[in-house]
């Protein structure tokens, strides 16, 4: 008697113990422990394809993480839920992840889903007819058009407003000859264009196909024509460098699903639109297909960072630091403000 009373006693502990253990973000649910994660984002953007590739295409749930997006607000509300821990992660330009680092917040990039700047500047048929422009002109003329423009941009001294003024300035052409308008949107830019308000607009893609479908307009300039922006960090991840060393087998979960996303993105940009075509409401699955097309040269690797893109991110934001709040230029050697460690482990032959 006194040795079952002492077996059922023995379960028992062991059945209070295994319910015991730190279960902080994650659910068990047949025998498999799932992570529950939480990427902040500026607002819904097609560079940013390879993190919705990464969900829909189930490359997160292989790693046990299931993933869900805070989306809105631009950079200030991601840093916001990032340092409030309501997100685990960000995915948004380099810019928003520059302004807290001047504040002393230490944050770490492990990954950028772009290798290039991907904003593009449409013009309206009306403007380029006016200035002489073509679209396949030499881009040395494309940017000489910009001279006296007004041009819309999400909020004035964004980061389409900064990189576009020291596009200029690298050509020898005055920024301050530019003038920029509020417009938020890619509706908003078009309508602008169409009612004769702006002369053309600045945002990442679909949006110089879109103004070309509603007949406003027409790609003039890919940003990533220039250098030095062809070779830079665009919509990183990055996060709170305690974070990622407390949870350090999942942030190397996630730069693996999010790598798989930008090989599989870059692949099939077909199957990719057809699966995030739910992100992009409105938008006719066609263009975001075409749309990442025109990306594939931005999805290398597995988002694998360098110093130099990340000096070509820096440097236009301190020249205009007025305007993007950036105002000290950082380290930026390795395994500083950020790290390829995470992805280099991640798809290690020797896992």
């Amino acid at each position: 008697m006194l040795k079952k009373k002492f077996i059922v006693m023995f379960v028992s502990i062991l059945l209070v113990s295994a319910g015991c253990g730190d279960n902080q973000g994650s659910t068990n649910t047949d025998a498999e422990q799932v992570t529950e994660i939480t990427f902040a984002e500026p607002a819904r953007i097609l560079s940013l394809a390879p993190l919705y590739v990464a969900i829909e295409q189930g490359f997160l749930k292989e790693e046990g993480i299931e993933a869900n997006i805070s989306s809105g607000g631009g950079g200030a509300q991601v840093t916001a839920a990032l340092l409030s821990g309501e997100a685990q992660f960000a995915a948004s330009g380099p810019r928003s992840m520059f302004t807290p680092l001047e504040k002393g917040e230490d944050l770490v990039a492990i990954q950028s889903l772009n290798s290039a700047l991907t904003f593009e500047i449409a013009l309206s048929d009306q403007y380029m007819k006016e200035k002489n422009i073509s679209a396949d002109a030499p881009l040395e003329d494309r940017i000489a058009g910009l001279n006296g423009a007004t041009i819309g941009t999400n909020v004035v001294g964004d980061s389409g407003d900064v990189y576009t003024r020291y596009l200029m300035k690298l050509h020898g052409e005055d920024p301050s000859t530019l003038e920029t308008v509020k417009l938020s949107g890619t509706g908003a830019k078009i309508g602008g264009m169409k009612e004769g308000t702006v002369n053309g607009g600045i945002a990442s893609p679909p949006f110089a196909l879109q103004s070309q479908e509603e007949e406003a307009g027409q790609l003039a300039i890919k940003a990533s024509e220039e250098p030095t922006y062809a070779n830079m960090v665009w919509e990183v991840i990055f996060a709170d460098r305690e974070y990622l060393e407390e949870n350090h087998d999942t942030a190397k979960k996630v730069v693996r699903a999010i790598g798989k996303g930008i090989e599989f993105t870059r692949e099939n940009p077909d199957e990719s639109a057809d699966s995030i075509a739910s992100y992009f409401d409105g938008t006719d699955v066609e263009i975001i297909e075409e749309s990442l097309i025109g990306l594939k040269e931005t999805f290398k690797g597995y988002g694998e960072m360098n110093q130099e893109a990340w000096d070509n991110a820096q440097d236009p934001l301190v020249e205009y630091g007025e305007m993007s709040g950036v105002n000290t230029k950082h380290n930026t050697e390795p395994d500083g403000i950020w790290t390829n460690d995470y992805i280099d482990e991640a798809f290690s032959t020797n896992e």
